[in-house]
């Protein structure tokens, strides 16, 4: 009997291991993918508010996402042409940052020569181009979202019909009902999740540009994305924003201060106080479940997969809740607040 539960446990294990390589080897095409699908679930009610005042669906829908391109490409020109002054004075800020790491090794008898190390410095700029490197390749990618875009939100309307006739007898109503789940779920947490990261930005960078950081902009756009990444995206940036500050403005410590304070209060009034207030409980995912899945999904897709993992592991619980013999691994990622979830997949049958 013991063989016959460690059997199929190993399969899954496998299976799960094959499914992750899958993913890796064709990130360049599943990817773009699931971001159109995601992209989708926010831009849908658009096209339909549009599509009660009487314009026609395929009008709506490229009125939707012309105005998504032309929003993308002005923020993208702005985002170039500050990360290109950004790499022009990069040697400046580097000499200041030494400087004032000379300065605290000599304060704390630390090593003076890490920093000054190739290795060292190679390192980090390994993982700045990285990063950019990984956008870029999302911008290069954008073109082949917006047409997923396109033909999913063309579908969208005869969806439902053709599942139902796809799937005919007792799982019909499974299926239908799993899929509304996904797009309430993970539509409703991505529109909250992108006005909030978006506040985030414009917060940050209002507040960085009156008080004079450099490259405001920049740490805005950086604090809009990585809000996405939950637990500690934005702080993050923030962070490395006051550290910026720090170099740009020694020894004079009033914009450093005002820069933290900035980088504080937006994250207790929109990550602890607005954000959790219109969220609530909605997602009932483990804090535990959330590091795991930023982890793996960072593992298979780089940063994008950490911007991804809220919403895909959201949808991996609903489709597991739906299925009897891995309701209990649903349940497992829950938060176990089963109160506030009383349709959550533990009390759902069939």
């Amino acid at each position: 009997m013991e063989h016959s539960g460690i059997v199929p446990s190993l399969l899954v294990i496998l299976a799960a291991l094959a499914l992750g390589a899958v993913l890796q080897a064709t990130s360049s095409v599943i990817m773009p993918l699931v971001i159109a699908v995601l992209l989708s679930f926010v831009l849908s009610p658009l096209v339909e508010i549009l599509v009660r005042i009487h314009v026609p669906r395929i009008a709506a829908i490229i009125i939707v996402i012309l105005g998504l391109l032309g929003v993308g490409v002005l923020i993208g020109r702005i985002l170039y042409t500050s990360i290109n002054a950004l790499v022009q004075s990069w040697s400046i800020y580097q000499g200041r940052v030494l400087g004032l790491y000379g300065k605290v090794t000599s304060l704390l008898h630390l090593p003076a020569n890490i920093l000054s190390q190739p290795n060292v410095t190679r390192s980090i700029g390994g993982y700045a181009v990285g990063f950019f490197g990984d956008f870029l390749k999302f911008m290069g990618s954008l073109t082949l979202v917006m047409i997923f875009v396109l033909f999913l939100l063309l579908e969208k309307p005869f969806l439902r019909a053709k599942m139902i006739d796809a799937i005919e007898g007792a799982r019909t109503e499974t299926v239908v009902r799993v899929l509304h789940q996904v797009t309430d779920q993970v539509g409703r947490y991505l529109t909250i999740k992108l006005l909030v990261s978006a506040a985030v930005g414009l917060t940050i960078w209002l507040s960085f540009g009156v008080i004079g950081v450099d490259f405001a902009f920049v740490w805005g756009i950086l604090s809009f994305l990585f809000n996405f990444v939950p637990a500690f995206g934005s702080l993050a940036v923030g962070l490395v924003g006051v550290v910026f500050a720090v170099a740009q403005y020694l020894p004079n410590w009033t914009p450093i201060v005002e820069a933290g304070i900035a980088v504080a209060a937006v994250q207790i009034l929109f990550g602890s106080i607005l954000e959790p207030l219109l969220q609530g409980d909605n997602l009932n995912l483990s804090p535990v479940i959330l590091l795991f899945s930023l982890l793996i999904w960072g593992w298979l897709w780089g940063l994008m997969g950490m911007l991804l993992s809220v919403p895909l592991t959201v949808a991996l619980k609903i489709a597991l809740g739906s299925i009897p013999r891995t309701r209990s691994l649903s349940v497992l990622m829950g938060t176990g607040n089963t109160r506030k979830h009383p349709g959550s997949s533990a009390d759902q049958t069939g």
